[in-house]
């Protein structure tokens, strides 16, 4: 459905900010984004062996912001390696 909009921006991305390293910065962040899905995952069932859903939730929204904040702090468009 809807991911597809993003997806089209994150994969250009690599193109426009390395076009000579893309394939690497890509490996790289998808790497970072499997990491998180697994270990997600497995912090999930701890929180919920120790508290609630209310727990992972709020986990959940602090992970949020601090990326937003990081991505609009550092992203850009613009060429970064030649």
């Amino acid at each position: 459905g809807t991911d597809a909009f993003s997806q089209s921006g994150l994969y250009s991305n690599h193109q426009d900010i390395a076009p000579r390293y893309s394939g690497i910065l890509l490996g790289l962040s998808n790497t970072a984004g499997v990491l998180a899905g697994v270990f997600g995952t497995a912090a999930t069932g701890y929180i919920l062996q120790h508290g609630s859903w209310d727990d992972v939730f709020k986990v959940s929204v602090g992970l949020y912001l601090v990326g937003t904040v990081v991505f609009n702090l550092f992203s850009t468009g613009e060429k970064v390696l030649e």
